[in-house]
């Protein structure tokens, strides 16, 4: 009895333990606004930094890429496979052809990797040390800030110990054994370590996302990961002031900025007016705003902030549980940044 007992005290302590991690203190503000008004803004989600059976370590097909995308009703989908483009030949109004390139010197030596799509670059596996980027980088390229594939594996330790609460939750639903998954990416140490580099280019959130398994029979087609699981675990919006009818025009919005990494499949609105920078998250969450100066935190479910000069980026949190300064079961549900001008005009980023 008394081994049952402490096998049952186990299980309760970790389920609870996977339940509430991760557990971190914040001294918040708590933000009483209310929006007067909400401003006239198009919102186009999409994806980055896809795999296709074109790469040499990818199996999925681009038909089972455009299928994921309606199903889970995303805008468009830019697939980089490694060094070609053959995806442009399977493109639709959803899907577009980019490639992802190593930058390698006269010795081999890779000196950074860069998803190109037309005129657009955008510096991939950032914070990796094998593709970690060491040349100049002009303003223009966009910074993949949160690499899913990597933020998930760099944890390795801590994901094998959430397996067991993540299968668990798998009989139940797959939406709902994603959702941990969410917590294990350290969306912050990201941004520290952004701030620390000095990068000032716009962000995205890439999905790095490569099928392993590939099973396709009559009435039977089974991926693994599936595109699907990667769509619901993270995804960007381009918040435009005017209307996107075709790529070409998501495209040259999309160096602009305006961008938004999201962990919800609902967005998130932040916008400029009357000197102050207006948050509208889809739930109650956590705010936190990391500039050089430091760091500020504010909760509730809409945010009026005012922005420092240069760069502000901001982090929202959902939580399971509050106890005072200390918020339980932490998840990210969005990151933006926001540039702040010195002579007083402000432009998005």
């Amino acid at each position: 009895m008394t081994l049952i007992f402490l096998l049952l005290l186990l299980l309760v302590l970790y389920f609870t333990f996977a339940h509430f991690y991760p557990v971190r203190g914040f001294k918040a503000k708590f933000s009483s606004f209310t929006p007067n008004t909400l401003p006239n803004l198009y919102l186009y989600s999409f994806e980055i930094h896809l795999h296709s059976q074109f790469s040499y370590d990818s199996l999925g097909k681009p038909e089972d890429i455009t299928k994921t995308a309606i199903e889970e009703d995303i805008d468009y989908v830019i697939v980089t496979d490694h060094e070609n483009d053959y995806i442009k030949h399977f493109t639709s109004d959803r899907i577009i052809a980019g490639v992802e390139r190593k930058i390698t010197d006269e010795k081999g030596q890779i000196l950074g990797d860069l998803l190109v799509v037309e005129d657009i670059k955008v510096v991939a596996h950032p914070f990796k040390e094998k593709y970690r980027w060491k040349l100049e980088l002009p303003e223009d390229y966009l910074f993949e800030l949160v690499d899913l594939k990597d933020a998930l594996l760099e944890r390795k330790a801590l994901l094998a110990l959430f397996l067991p609460y993540i299968l668990l939750r798998g009989l139940f639903s797959i939406n709902w054994a994603l959702e941990p998954l969410k917590r294990l990416i350290d969306v912050e140490k990201y941004l520290q370590l952004y701030m620390k580099m000095g990068i000032k280019n716009p962000i995205v959130g890439g999905l790095d996302h490569h099928v392993k398994l590939y099973i396709r029979e009559v009435g039977i087609r089974f991926l693994f990961p599936h595109y699907r699981h990667s769509f619901r675990l993270m995804r960007n919006f381009l918040i435009s002031d005017e209307r996107v009818t075709e790529k070409k025009d998501f495209l040259r919005f999309l160096k602009k900025g305006n961008l938004l990494i999201s962990f919800s499949q609902k967005p998130t609105l932040y916008w400029k007016e009357e000197q102050r920078l207006k948050v509208l998250p889809p739930e109650d969450c956590l705010l936190l705003k990391l500039t050089q100066r430091g760091k500020e935190c504010y909760t509730g479910s809409y945010f009026e902030v005012e922005p420092s000069a240069g760069i502000n980026l901001f982090i929202g949190y959902t939580y399971k549980l509050r106890l005072g300064w200390f918020y339980l079961g932490l998840k990210p549900l969005f990151v933006f940044l926001w540039k702040e001008e010195h002579n007083g005009r402000d432009a998005t980023a």
